[in-house]
Formats: C-alpha cells, structure tokens, sequence
C-alpha cells in the first residue's frame, strides 16, 4: 500500500540488470516489498524464488553462512556441489562457496531474495557469486551502517503519505473509531506501517513527541504474553510456524496472531519483527535476555526430542538456536547428528563454521561424511571416515561409532563382503547394540542368506526399546517387514512395513517412510498383481527427500512393476542404472543389469545381436554381484545365463554344480529346485518343491518356448519362500507324508477369530468388534475344562478403542466385544494380545486392518475392503 512509485523504480533498475537493495527505517515493510517484487519477477521470468533470512552472525561468518543456505534451498540441484565443499578448511570455504554458488546459478537462475544483509563483505559475496548469472538479487539491510557498493541501485523506503496511513488504520481497526482516537494511533504510527498495523490492535502510551511504546492489552491473556516473551528472549526472527507450539499452546499462538504480534510469512513461518522484540525487551537486563535466551532454547530442543522431524524439517532454526549461545553447547553433538541422518549438509558446514570461529575446533568429520552419504555421494562419506579412523586410530582406539558408519556405507555401496569386514572389527559391547545388529541383518538381507536375519533383528529390537531408541525400534521393524517379504510371507511383511511407516510418521523421520512405501509397493509381486501408481509415489517421496539412492532402487522395483507390452523398458533400465551408479551402489546396480538382461534376452527372440547384448549386461551383473558379496545375486544371474545357451551350458555338470553350491551357500532350497526345473526335459510342470512354497500366480508364469527354452518368472528371484503349512503334495498325504486326515497344524492349534459385526465406520464413527478364541478338533481345550483367558485391544493408528483394559473371554464359550472408534480415514491396524490371567504369559498377538472411509453429511455405503484386510 503506497508503495507503488518505489516498485515501478525498483523494476525499472532490475531491468536495467542492477542488483536492489531496499533501505527503510524499521517497521518500513521492507520484507513485504521484497516478497511482492520477487513474485512479480518470478511469475514474469518463469524463476523460482530463492529466499534466505540472514541471522546476526558475525562478521566473518555470514559472508560464508549466507551463500550455503542459497545452495541449500537449490534443493537437490546442489547435493553433489555442498558434497565437495566437504574437504574445504574453514578458513577457505567462502571462497569455495562462492564460487560454486556461481556455478550453480548459472545454470539455473532463480530470484534471489536476502533479508537482512548484516555486513558489506556479506554483501560483496552476494555480488560476486550471482554476478552475470540472470538471477535478480534482492536485498535489505539488517542495519543502517550498510556501506554502499557502486554495483547496487538503491530503493528507499520511507514514511507512509498520511492518506495512505489513515487508510492501513482504518483497514486494521475492527470498526468505526472516534476521530480522537485514530488521530492517537495516527500520531503513534507515524509512517510506519507496521506501527500502523499494531497499533490498531494495541493501546499506544506516551507523548507524541516521544518513541511510541506499546502497552499489553487487557485482552492478551497470561499463557500469550509468556509465549511472547519467550519469542523475544530467542532473537530470531522468524520461527517455522511447526516448532511455535513446542513453545506455547495453540490457544496463545491463535492470540498472538489476533493481535497481529506475529504474523505468517510466505514461507510457512511465522514472523516477530525486529521493532515488536525490541519493544518487547527494552527493559530487559542482559543478564535476564540470556538467561531467558538459555532457558527457552533448551525447553524447545527437549520438545523437539519428542518431535524428532522437527530438527530435519527446519535445519536453519536449530543451527540458529545453537550459533547464538555458548552455554548451549551441549546440543552441538545431537543437533549434528539429526542433521546428519537427514543429509542436511549445508547447515551441517553452516554449523561447522560457527563452532569454528568461536573455538578454533574443525569438528563435526564424522556427521558430514554421514550426510554426504545419505545425500547419494557414499565414496566421499568413505573416503572421509576412513580418513578419521586413521587420524583417530594414531592416538587412541578407534572411535567405535565410525567403525559402524563404515560399515553402514560399505552396505549402502554394496560393498557387502566390506560391510561384515567392518562389523566384524567392532568391540563385542558395540558389536551387540541395536544399529550394528541392524546393519548386519540388512547385510545377510542383500546377499541373500536369511538365515541370520531373524535372530539378529529380535536381538536389536530388544536393544533399541532398551535405548528408548525410537528410530532404530522403526528401522528394525522395517527391515523385520522387508525380511518376510523375502520369505515371500506377503501378509506378515505387509502389517510389519504399515507399522513401521507408522512409526516412521510419529518421529518425522520421512525418509524411512518412503523406504517402507517402496517395500510396500513390492508386497504385491508375488501374488501377480504389482503396483505401479505406489511405486511412484514411493519414488517421489525419495526425491523430495533428497535420497537418490531410495529413489534408484524405487524406479527400479517401478519398472518391473509397470513392464507391459509398449512399455519403453530399455530406455527405463538404462535410467535406472545410470541412478544406481551415481550412488555407487554395486548391488542395485547389478540387479538392474540382471532384469536389462533378462528383457532383452526374452524380448530379443532369435536375434543372435540381441542374444549377445543380453548376454554381455547379464555377464556384467554377474561380475558386480562377485565383487559386491551377493551369492544369491550371483546364482540367479548364472543360472539366467546358462537358460540362453541350456544345450551347452546345462550339459556341463560344473556349471550347474556351481549353480546349486551357490544357492545351497546362503540356504535357498527353492533356488535349488529351479535348477532342477532347469535341467528337466521341455514342458514339464514344476516340481512339488516349488508348488508347496511359491503361490500359483508365480508359477502359472512359468513357460517353455517353443526353442524349449525355460522362462521363469521374475517374481521368483524377488523371495525365497520357506515351505507352506498347508501345503500338500497331489497324493494328498500332507506337508511331512502324514495321513490325509492329518492336515497340518490347524488341528493341534487354537485361533482367534475375529468379526466386524458392522460395516466398515466412517470417521469418527464407532464400530464393533467381536473377538472369539476357538480351539482345533485335537487341542486340548476341545475337550478339557474351558479355561478363562483375557483379551485386550490395542489401537496401532489414531483410533480409541472400548474398553482400554483387558476383558474376560471363555474358550468355547463367551467372546468379547471392542468398539473401534477411528480418528481419521484411511488405513487402521489393532493388535489383540490374549493373556493367561494366573501366570499373566501372552499366549497369543494376531493384529487386523480396517479400512476407513472419511466422513460425510450424506449417505454412505461401506468401504469395500480386500480379503487381507478382513482377517487377522
């Protein structure tokens, strides 16, 4: 608002190539200008906005600290340029900075908005790194003694005209005013439209002539003026509107925003001016400030704690909280962490250079490598660590902690036979902890042997709720869910990847979310109905988290997924691998050599050139699963490869000795009876080996071509199914050659049956659930006694469920009733446990799902749910 003849200024010099500096008074709307120009400029040149807030710190720093935060908010265009300003000292990193920002900005312009430049070297870094970059450069002074630079034009903004100011008056004031009074707030405003603005909503005191002063209103309540407080003390300016109510409650927030104290930027934060803190602690001691300063950061990182996404979500706030104060200190070594797991490099160095000029320390190797690698750049974070092993390991023992990192990145590389290298060097206490555990059951996952997973993983669950260690609890499970999966158990891996993603949500750890959304998308290979649409979402959630290599292997189990007749594979496999090797990933690699090989073999028919290109992708899969480790990769890609030539390769009994030895290596007996299906004469049906452990969409893929050449299905090499219980050979004598009337284990066992007995609720709506505990024609409860037993319902989503305590259930006889009671639409899991009352022993845990419609004013039908989700 009448700022018309400055914007039109302000254009005119922009157009002319100048980089603006807007200057004013405080409470002069600087910000907002800026805001305004810049999406005027982006919508006219098709830029995006790139918009930085530079926080007070010292003159040596911001001229570095400013810069990366313009790289960081690039976004994944500049993940592998702040990867290589690892390596720069501190001392030479501005420079570095600078000009890879140049180079960034180059290639992709953008407008360029910095508020609050505090210093002229800030400044001449600015010009340099954008300069002939066409990238508009927007900025405000944080002070008045900005020194002037020849190659800036310069927008003044000054006092309001008095029928502009009346105009904002009136516009702020909720109705009609006496003329004294808008002549009062007139005079206290002066030109100022951020005085205009609050003062319409707060009293003013004082004389005209004086500073104007506010006074609290008798309408703010005591909760909102703490909560202002508390703002003021922590000196930054703007807040991510998501960390305000780890502060204060939403009712003080909504308060304070009534009376226009703080107000929401376009950036999704929320803002308390300069002058409104300065009013705010104009009496305030330095001793009380930094005291208060000292106490509200702490509150607000113990809060975040319980909201880890905080610190990965707002990076700049926390880097901000911590630079400021020294007696805060003690957050640099968690803060760098969750930084770390978040591939936040850029406020990892910003926080690094911090810590830098205060003590003279070069710290923080360890989390930057961490970052690095998580950011898809896993060679530098090796290079690093062992860098720091070595400089480490010259003076005492090697820090445990980058052992495991190693060994973490060896994995991520698939450097498989490295990774169980490195966990083998650690210490038996370290060895036994939750995330080295962990990690060697992802590793004994990747080449195949899962023999080992599940002892390990029950081993690190235990350590982690031990630990109170909530994301490695989450990762576990993960990596729990992606273990049945191998074990082709779809429904057991399906609960166990929901819960994870689950938990993955409540602590805002996004990454493991998209990890557990692309195992997720896989759950239907098996049954012979993949999912395309989830795999991509899957992999636009790996994007927008800046994971290239969880984005690799998405796109990968994607077009295995979406593999039709007219699909462009070829195209699609050479992306793929082209991911795979800018994140070094020797595994991820290989598989997506193997599948390239496989598609062109089938699709290439007789076309000799064709045959040997497959043959050459599938002798390079076959090379890079040898150098990684991966003895299953390997024997489902030799075994590919003597199908192309069966008639020389299958007469050999060498080769298919060493097919099996590998498969027998890691204990998969179905891959042992593929080869037999293998070496068997043409057309024949699969043997009672694969029938009783893979389903039947698998194996009525199974073809002989007409060459009597044999295709198996690629669903295949994706599980090692174990033998099914109910499975039965055609004689009909059983899984263990047991009478017919001998059925397996349901005799012997009792189950819980569990029934809606209403339609599927709305949100909000309540629904009943009736639970029954029914023993089989052989268990003992059939006929003895009918024990009491207790069941209880646990809600895993955001649910209620009826009664909260355990209830009384006879075996036989009386069943319990739940009322399930959801909180929002969508998918919902319970988990019932049933206990023995005298000995208080879980006999039994089955969990279900329920599918949640939202709610609706008008009629509604019940949500149609598949079959897996109506039993337990």
């Amino acid at each position: 608002m009448g700022r018309g003849r400055e914007l039109a200024a302000a254009r005119r010099d922009l157009a002319a190539g100048w980089p603006l500096l807007v200057t004013g008074d405080p409470g002069m709307g600087k910000s907002a200008f800026l805001d305004e120009l810049a999406r005027e400029l982006a919508a006219e040149r098709e830029l995006p906005v790139c918009r930085v807030r530079v926080t007070d710190f010292a003159e040596g720093q911001s001229s570095t600290i400013t810069p990366l935060r313009l790289l960081d908010v690039r976004g994944e265009v500049c993940a592998d340029a702040l990867a290589r300003l690892i390596g720069e000292p501190p001392n030479q990193l501005r420079d570095a900075v600078v000009r890879t920002c140049r180079a960034v900005f180059l290639v992709d312009p953008a407008v360029v908005v910095v508020d609050g430049v505090p210093t002229g070297a800030a400044t001449h870094s600015l010009l340099t790194a954008l300069s002939e970059t066409r990238s508009p450069l927007l900025m405000s002074p944080a002070g008045p003694g900005l020194p002037f630079d020849k190659r800036l034009a310069v927008c003044h903004l000054g006092p309001l005209s008095r029928a502009d100011r009346q105009e904002l008056i009136r516009e702020t004031l909720a109705g009609p005013s006496p003329r004294q009074t808008l002549e009062a707030i007139e005079r206290f405003a002066g030109g100022s439209p951020l005085l205009a603005r609050l003062a319409g909503a707060l009293p003013a005191a004082g004389s005209q002539h004086g500073p104007p002063r506010l006074r609290v209103p008798t309408g703010l309540s005591d909760e909102a003026g703490e909560l202002l407080d508390d703002l003021a003390a922590l000196g930054i300016e703007e807040l991510p509107a998501e960390l305000a109510p780890l502060l204060g409650s939403a009712t003080a927030l909504r308060e304070l925003r009534r009376f226009e104290l703080l107000h929401p930027t376009g950036e999704g934060d929320l803002r308390l001016h300069p002058l409104v803190r300065s009013l705010v602690v104009r009496d305030w001691s330095s001793a009380k400030l930094q005291a208060r300063q000292t106490a509200v950061t702490r509150a607000l990182f113990d809060a975040a704690h319980e909201h880890p996404g905080a610190f990965g979500d707002h990076p700049a706030a926390f880097v901000d909280l911590v630079s400021r104060s020294d007696t805060v200190g003690e957050f640099v070594g968690p803060l760098a962490d969750q930084l770390a797991q978040r591939g936040r490099l850029a406020e990892l160095l910003v926080l690094r250079q911090v810590r830098w000029a205060r003590t003279g320390e070069v710290t923080l190797d360890a989390p930057l490598a961490v970052a690095a690698r998580e950011t898809g750049n896993p060679e530098l974070a090796a290079e690093l660590l062992t860098a720091h092993v070595a400089d480490t390991t010259a003076t005492h023992a090697a820090d445990t902690t980058v052992i495991l990192e190693l060994a973490v990145t060896a994995h991520h590389m698939g450097r498989l036979t490295d990774a169980e290298g490195h966990l083998a060097t650690l210490p038996s206490g370290r060895g036994a902890d939750g995330w080295a555990l962990l990690t060697r059951a992802a590793v004994h996952c990747d080449r195949g042997d899962l023999r080992a997973p599940g002892p390990l993983l029950r081993r690190a669950v235990e350590a982690h709720q031990v630990a109170g260690d909530r994301r490695g609890e989450a990762w576990t499970m993960f990596q729990y869910g992606r273990l049945c999966l191998l074990r082709g158990q779809a429904e057991d891996a399906e609960k166990l990847l929901y819960a994870a993603q689950e938990a993955f949500h409540a602590i805002g750890d996004v990454r493991g979310v998209a990890w557990a959304a692309t195992e997720l998308g896989r759950v239907s290979f098996p049954l012979g109905t993949p999912d395309p649409e989830a795999l991509a979402m899957a992999r636009r959630l790996h994007e927008h988290e800046g994971d290239r290599r969880g984005a690799a292997w998405a796109h990968l189990w994607w077009i295995l997924a979406a593999d039709q007749p007219g699909f462009p594979w070829h195209n699609e496999f050479s992306a793929v691998a082209h991911r795979f090797r800018t994140v070094s990933d020797r595994v991820g690699l290989a598989w997506a050599l193997h599948h390239h090989g496989l598609a062109l073999a089938r699709a290439g028919g007789p076309d000799e050139e064709k045959r040997r290109a497959a043959d050459r992708l599938l002798e390079k899969s076959l090379s890079l699963f040898e150098t990684a480790g991966c003895p299953h990769g390997m024997a489902w890609t030799m075994l590919e490869h003597a199908l192309r030539a069966p008639a020389r390769r299958f007469l050999d009994a060498d080769w298919s000795a060493e097919i099996r030895h590998m498969f027998r290596l890691v204990g998969d007996e179905a891959g042992e009876a593929w080869v037999d299906l293998a070496e068997s004469a043409p057309d024949t049906a699969p043997p009672y080996e694969l029938v009783r452990r893979y389903p039947a969409a698998v194996l009525d893929a199974v073809e002989w071509t007409e060459d009597g050449d044999l295709r198996i299905p690629r669903a295949a090499r994706h599980t090692q199914p174990e033998p099914r219980p109910d499975s039965h050979d055609p004689a009909g004598r059983g899984p263990a050659g047991r009478g017919p009337d001998d059925r397996g284990p349901d005799a012997t066992h009792a189950h819980v049956r569990l029934t809606l007995l209403d339609d599927a609720p709305a949100q909000d709506e309540s629904a009943r659930i009736a639970l029954q505990v029914v023993p089989g024609a052989r268990h003992r409860w059939s006929t003895a006694p009918l024990p009491a037993l207790r069941a209880r319902a646990t809600p895993l989503t955001h649910a209620e469920v009826e009664p909260p305590h355990a209830v009384t259930v006879t075996v036989r006889g009386e069943g319990a009733e739940f009322r399930f009671t959801p909180h929002r639409p969508g998918h919902h899991r319970l988990r019932f446990t049933i206990e023995d009352p005298v000995t208080g022993a879980v006999l039994q845990q089955v969990e279900t799902e329920i599918d949640v419609i939202p709610s609706s004013p008008g009629p509604r039908a019940a949500a149609p749910r598949p079959e897996p989700a109506r039993r337990a």
